[in-house]
């Protein structure tokens, strides 16, 4: 083979690896118009969802069910036969937990909003996904339910007085874990914005009024104005 013919070969050789590198990096960081249907109300958890997809820069179709959704309708309890939000849609697959939707997308996405397992903070990573609903998250949806009862006897009102009491005490001694990790710390875990934050976030943001915001300590104040005042979080936040 002559030197020119060889020049060619090896230049057809570099362009088919460069373009095979190419591919294994779109695939890897996945596509950024994502074919799946997700269903939303503004302020529901669903909030999480789509203030993960916009820190990834990935777009779902959205259907936004309003303000008033009427999630016991038949057609929506087909989607979703709990009744609640959020619900994804992607092809045959259904997902109706905020988080496991987040991680779902973050890892289909190659986002390292994820801690991967082989990361030396991956369980403080879980733990921190996790309190954001389980701990800190749980007396304020308590707190939302009994708010919602009307027309109630004057028995009755000392009963949702007492729960209301009992969630405000347990959400104070649930923040002050977070105050205590925040020392030195922007984000909870791994050095950056990971989805333990955005879980966190959540409930921080519901906790906008002031009977709840002052249960904060300045730096779990500090951290949740730093989270609210993201892109990203603005971006989801406008979403109707």
């Amino acid at each position: 083979m002559s030197a020119s013919g060889l020049a060619c070969v090896i230049a057809a050789i570099v362009l088919l690896v460069t373009d095979v590198a190419h591919l294994s990096l779109r695939a890897a960081a996945g596509d950024a118009r994502l074919m799946a249907t997700l269903y939303h109300v503004p302020t529901s958890r669903s909030l999480r969802v789509l203030w993960t997809l916009e820190e990834i820069g990935a777009t779902v179709e959205v259907k936004s069910l309003g303000v008033r959704p009427r999630l016991q309708e038949p057609e929506y309890l087909a989607i979703n036969p709990a009744g609640t939000l959020p619900a994804l849609i992607d092809g045959d697959r259904a997902i109706y937990e905020s988080l496991a939707i987040c991680e779902y997308l973050a890892a289909r996405h190659g986002s390292d909003l994820i801690v991967a397992p082989d990361e030396p903070e991956r369980p403080e990573f879980v733990q921190w996904l996790l309190y954001g609903e389980a701990t800190l998250q749980a007396p304020l949806s308590a707190t939302a339910r009994v708010r919602r009862i009307r027309n109630t006897t004057p028995e009755m009102q000392a009963g949702i007085d007492a729960v209301l009491s009992d969630a405000r005490h347990s959400l104070s001694m649930r923040v002050k874990l977070l105050e205590q990790r925040l020392e030195g710390r922007d984000f909870l875990v791994a050095g950056r914005m990971t989805l333990a934050d955005i879980s966190v976030g959540y409930p921080l943001n519901n906790m906008g009024k002031p009977d709840f915001a002052s249960l904060l300590g300045p730096r779990a104040t500090a951290y949740r104005e730093r989270l609210l005042a993201r892109p990203a979080f603005q971006r989801a936040a406008a979403v109707p």
